[in-house]
């Protein structure tokens, strides 16, 4: 049997892109897999464009102060069986946070929810209008 020399150059380099392909798949599984593991290490509350939820109980807010990042978004549920409405301070005008905006301008129905989205980097507080002794913070960062 005659072993042809384009034969076995062809056999070689098909060889070769199966080796490198194969090291390059291994080293990139790797690399995700550490990339997750780090991010697995951040704390959710400080991913952005994340999403947070804050509870009112018959206690308040729980939790009653969430650190999160610009562009996250809060959504605001209950638990209490009955109407609820977060907003910013001060009571009753919620002007605190820029434009008045960080106000649903209406009682929430228990079995619903209310989100907002930080865009404004600060401490922002906020109450319930129904019941203004539940409060709590939200503190924005960059």
């Amino acid at each position: 049997m005659k072993i042809n020399m384009k034969s076995l150059l062809g056999v070689g380099i098909v060889v070769l892109m199966l080796l490198v392909g194969g090291v390059w798949f291994f080293f990139r599984q790797e690399a995700q897999q550490s990339v997750d593991e780090l991010n697995s290490q951040v704390p959710a509350s400080l991913v952005e464009g994340q999403e947070h939820i804050v509870t009112l109980t018959e206690d308040g807010y729980i939790p009653e102060e969430i650190t999160i990042k610009k562009g996250d978004t809060v959504t605001w549920k209950s638990d209490t069986g009955g109407l609820f409405w977060p907003a910013s301070n001060l009571h009753p005008s919620h002007r605190d946070y820029p434009g008045g905006v960080f106000d649903p301008k209406q009682p929430i129905e228990p079995e619903s929810s209310w989100n907002f989205t930080f865009g404004e980097v600060g401490d922002w507080k906020y109450h319930d209008h129904l019941a203004p002794y539940y409060t709590g913070v939200v503190h924005v960062n960059e």
